[in-house]
């Protein structure tokens, strides 16, 4: 069975918005209900017509990556569905977009999991609800901006429908603890930060101006850190040391616990084995609290 042309269309805009990702992903992501090899024909087609391309993936024997030509992105960036979207850079040649896939792929895997995870449910979390990259400028100097690596939107159905995001963070045991614990007091800085014009900083003014996250976001949206490609016994060291900053650093800690915004830690082969629901999460703010679903908070 030959899929429809608006499948052309949504690889085109999903390889857009998140760079690269394999055939089983894209069809996991927009025809759940059709054999791989239909996808993987789609991709060729579209190879043939100059819109993507591909690498090999390293050790993997045969498996595929798939990218868009600069062809490609000039007509995907026309796309209403991903206006504001930052154009994806285009690799100088195949062995620099080989060098990075590992993370890619891992964060692509990480939305992959909600939008399985949703359909189990009969929630709402379609193929471009989760934004890779998205910059928060809220300070000078290089420590004064966010880069998440995806924001996610997912809306939970029942007896009233309930609207989430969350800043998504993917970790393949690649950066050190401290990096990764870094991150978390990033996020404390963000959610403190405030943005206070230039005429009214010095005066009482200054101290009621909203925080620069309410700019953008009715809630501070929950932090869900990914550890893909770790181990269980890697999984709960990296889980301890993000607790560990928790308690002792007091931004975080009012972040946290005073302020109630929501913070989990979960493997991703657990994420893709019992779904984004089920209790594989591990509260970063309470450790002595029982795993838990990713919206259970």
């Amino acid at each position: 069975m030959a899929m429809p042309p608006e499948i052309d269309h949504a690889v085109v805009a999903a390889l857009y918005q998140f760079r690269m990702a394999t055939a089983e992903q894209l069809r996991v992501l927009h025809t759940p209900d059709a054999g791989p090899e239909q996808m993987r024909r789609r991709l060729r087609r579209l190879h043939e017509e100059g819109l993507v391309d591909s690498v090999v993936l390293p050790q993997a024997g045969k498996l595929r990556a798939w990218f868009l030509t600069e062809r490609a992105v000039r007509i995907a960036s026309t796309f209403p569905e991903l206006e504001g979207v930052a154009s994806p850079p285009l690799p100088e040649d195949k062995s620099a977009a080989r060098l990075r896939l590992g993370h890619v792929l891992a964060v692509v895997r990480t939305h992959v999991a909600f939008v399985a995870g949703a359909r189990a449910r009969g929630d709402e979390c379609a193929p471009l609800d989760f934004l890779p990259e998205v910059y928060h400028r809220f300070g000078e100097g290089p420590g004064g901006a966010l880069i998440p690596d995806g924001l996610l939107h997912y809306a939970k159905k029942g007896p009233g429908r309930v609207l989430h995001r969350a800043f998504v963070e993917v970790d393949r045991g690649t950066m050190s603890s401290e990096k990764l614990a870094a991150k978390l007091l990033a996020y404390a800085r963000f959610h403190e930060h405030h943005s206070v014009p230039a005429h009214l900083r010095r005066t009482s003014h200054s101290q009621s101006v909203l925080p620069a996250w309410q700019q953008r976001y009715p809630a501070f949206p929950r932090l869900l850190f990914v550890l893909a490609d770790t181990g269980e016994r890697a999984a709960r060291q990296r889980v301890r040391d993000l607790q560990a900053v928790a308690a002792a650093h007091p931004m975080v800690e009012r972040m946290l616990t005073l302020m109630r915004v929501k913070a989990g830690a979960a493997r991703l082969t657990d994420l893709e084995q019992h779904g984004v629901n089920a209790p594989v999460w591990h509260s970063i703010g309470d450790p002595a609290r029982a795993q838990y679903g990713a919206w259970e908070l």
